[in-house]
């Protein structure tokens, strides 16, 4: 029997080293991880990991050789790439449900294991006995090399309350990677300089004000629901630092993921006051967004995420292409297409027409939603559309040719598909330019926008029909 052959591929997997491998993977994402959440855990599987997958993989490859340099190659990728990171988050939703994989170069340091998975190879006999056990332990390592990515969980990081403790200023966060806990805190003694973590709890309910220690006439609070401050002064509240209701707007919908209910607030949720020998500094929890800090100087700015604490260099830039949501181009083309067809139906005026343009709008719309899902695709929804259209398709070309329907006609529809596309597209790029402040006002002017490209498309058949009818009926 040749090396690659499937009685050699079984005994890898069968070989004790692969078995202890599978067996330390269903034991440390099943009980380990859930009690000590942390690196070595994490690091656990992956070495696990890339013991048991180039013999699952050889499996369907039958080359030993090259299932060992496809994992290290893929395992590399996903580590080092966020984009190699995502594509494995995708598919492994696909295939085992919701998971989330973070790129993480230092996972790199697990490599090695290919060398005892290679060694396992090596010294895989080909007895009988390893197929009754592999026949059991098939199943369990395809569940096992699963359960690493399906354990996993995120959430977006939310700065949610301050708090001075032992003179430093401490950020109490929430969110993150469930297979690598975020600290419960980021806590600096040098006025936002430099961050360490801080495992203490913050109290729950954050402060919505503070004073400078021995200045009860120099105080700060925050405005609810807003990313702002007033400063008491001379007896009164004045601003003293904000983002505009519409720069806010820009950014709650940079920080929003693509499951809405995941989403974090932007806007000031905490404030708190650190003296220092030189002065004092004011720290605000802004939710998603990070905090804002005044410096010493009176100077004030804000601080997104960053991998040891928070940095101005990590804020989102308010100048930066606002972010509309992911469901507006398939909104624009499908109302494109719905007014185009309405356009054309209205020079034809026939059963056929009637019920192949709905056909084809399902379809189309069933295939772009396949294609754009949380996970990879839907093969399911992709294939109803791959069906859905052509059928349509048919239906309305047969239509439109025995009812004898001018070229015109054709040429109105297809001019108020793309017309009605762009009138629904232009506000939400008008408002990511910041040529617009609201994101309201974008989507009520693409609504409106959207409206009058279409009944313009279709009293333009209408009309041209009625005069045609005239004429020939002079004629």
């Amino acid at each position: 029997m040749s090396p690659g052959g499937s009685r050699s591929a079984l005994a890898w997997i069968g070989h004790p080293l692969t078995l202890a491998a599978v067996v330390l993977l269903l034991l440390n994402d099943h009980l380990f991880k859930p009690l000590w959440p942390g690196p070595v855990t994490g690091k656990l599987s992956d070495v696990a990991g890339l013991i048991v997958a180039p013999p699952l993989l050889n499996l369907v490859v039958r080359r030993p050789r090259v299932s060992v340099l496809l994992t290290g190659a893929a395992f590399t990728l996903v580590k080092t790439t966020t984009i190699g990171a995502a594509l494995a988050t995708e598919v492994w939703t696909l295939v085992w449900g919701p998971s989330r994989i973070l790129a993480d170069p230092t996972d790199l340091i697990a490599l090695p294991a290919l060398c005892a998975a290679w060694w396992a190879w090596e010294h895989a006999g080909a007895r009988a006995v390893r197929l009754a056990r592999v026949a059991i332990v098939v199943p369990a390592t395809v569940l096992a090399v699963a359960a690493t990515g399906q354990s996993e969980t995120f959430r977006p990081y939310s700065a949610y309350a301050v708090d001075v403790v032992d003179s430093a200023i401490v950020v109490a966060i929430r969110g993150g990677s469930s297979m690598k806990p975020a600290p419960t805190g980021w806590a600096s003694s040098d006025g936002g300089k430099s961050w360490v973590t801080w495992v203490v709890r913050v109290p729950p309910r954050p402060r919505t004000s503070a004073c400078v220690p021995g200045r009860p006439d120099r105080c700060y609070r925050i405005v609810p629901t807003r990313l702002k401050v007033e400063e008491l002064s001379d007896g009164h509240w004045v601003t003293a630092w904000e983002i505009s209701p519409a720069g806010q707007d820009r950014l709650a919908r940079a920080h929003r993921p693509k499951i809405v209910e995941d989403a974090e607030v932007v806007e000031s949720l905490g404030i708190a006051v650190q003296r220092l020998p030189t002065g004092y500094v004011v720290v605000v929890a802004d939710g998603a967004d990070g905090i804002v800090l005044r410096d010493v100087s009176g100077a004030w700015r804000r601080l997104g995420w960053a991998d040891s604490g928070f940095d101005s260099s990590s804020a989102v830039s308010l100048t930066a292409p606002g972010r509309y949501d992911d469901s507006v181009p398939m909104v624009a083309l499908l109302a494109g297409l719905a007014a185009g067809l309405v356009a054309l139906g209205c020079g034809v005026r026939r059963l056929g027409f009637a019920l192949g343009a709905p056909t084809v709008w399902m379809g189309v719309w069933s295939f772009y939603s396949g294609l754009h899902t949380p996970i990879l695709f839907d093969p399911r929804t992709v294939l109803l559309g791959v069906l859905l259209v052509p059928a349509g398709a048919a239906a309305v070309v047969v239509s439109a040719v025995r009812g004898g329907t001018r070229l015109w006609a054709w040429g109105i529809g297809t001019v108020t598909t793309v017309a009605t596309h762009y009138a629904v597209m232009m506000p939400f790029r008008a408002w990511s330019a910041g040529r617009l402040e609201h994101y309201s006002e974008a989507s009520g002017l693409s609504i409106a926008l959207g409206i009058a490209a279409g009944v313009a498309g279709a009293l333009a058949v209408i009309t041209l029909e009625i005069r045609s009818r005239s004429v020939l009926g002079r004629a």
